[in-house]
């Protein structure tokens, strides 16, 4: 995969993934309304996140979240880097890095990297109740890997299998599937489940892969259990720009290169199924 300058940076150095991701159960990745101008024009935008730590209390029935979630402190920050070309002429299906820094703001020290190849961009959307889901039809499958200073940590990469119907993620370390990334299902896993209980969005929940179970760790409200969420912003966000706010809930036991291995996934799932939309509505 072609590759592109890094960030330019102010400070030197790498930033240990255990001083950034330990201790942390939570976070909301904010994805900011950068490159209007070129938006307008037709051509899609360099993504840009502001990530912030957060609880499993912020988040109520439905998918909202309480008041000071959206205020915490910023402790990351993510810039995609792509070529012009590619924005503008393979869209959703372009090949980018994305580069994690220290920080509020650009120009802090690199924490974790992401490479994500080249796929295609068709996309068939299926119609919920609580929103809807694109799911990629073609061989050229989004996928999306973790390095941390050149290493590979973990692949995140787009599932095809018999259920077409339902997107769906697989995330591997070391070549071993670790969790699947889904939305609740229906009719034996054939279509993602409508629910009576009006939702912001699609949740997606973290599955064994050996056992098919979700994985609760425990708690019985689905609003506490690991996940990755896309949540309401504020009118101001959510009327006037397309970008994307996510929740993320780690599952226990998630070692801190696990848990930026699934901040990666987060960007896959915003690439290949939200980003879609947002072109979609604008």
């Amino acid at each position: 995969m072609a590759r592109y300058a890094p960030v330019q940076q102010a400070m030197t150095g790498s930033i240990p993934l255990e001083a950034v991701f330990d201790n942390k159960n939570a976070l909301l990745v904010k994805q900011t309304a950068r490159g209007c101008c070129q938006e307008c024009m037709g051509c899609e935008a360099k993504s840009e996140y502001k990530i912030s730590a957060m609880d499993f209390g912020y988040m109520r029935s439905g998918g909202w979240l309480n008041e000071g979630a959206m205020t915490q402190q910023d402790e990351m920050y993510a810039l995609e880097e792509s070529s012009f070309l590619m924005r503008c002429c393979w869209r959703d299906g372009r090949a980018m890095e994305v580069h994690v820094t220290q920080g509020a703001e650009e120009g802090g020290p690199e924490i974790v990297s992401y490479e994500k190849p080249c796929g295609c961009p068709l996309n068939c959307s299926i119609p919920l109740e609580d929103g809807s889901i694109d799911i990629p039809c073609c061989c050229m499958l989004p996928e999306l890997t973790t390095l941390k200073d050149g290493d590979e940590i973990s692949t995140s990469r787009y599932l095809c299998d018999v259920y077409c119907c339902v997107s769906k993620f697989s995330y591997e370390e070391d070549g071993d599937q670790v969790y699947i990334l889904k939305p609740d299902t229906c009719c034996g896993g054939c279509l993602p489940a409508c629910k009576c209980k009006r939702q912001i969005s699609v949740p997606y929940y973290f599955y064994d892969p050996t056992t098919g179970e979700r994985i609760t760790d425990g708690q019985d409200d689905e609003e506490n259990q690991p996940q990755i969420r896309k949540v309401w912003a504020g009118m101001k966000k959510e009327c006037c720009t397309t970008a994307d706010t996510f929740a993320v809930f780690f599952p226990q036991g998630a070692d801190v290169k696990r848990k930026a291995g699934i901040l990666g996934l987060t960007f896959l799932l915003d690439f290949t199924v939200f980003e879609r939309q947002g072109q979609d509505a604008a």
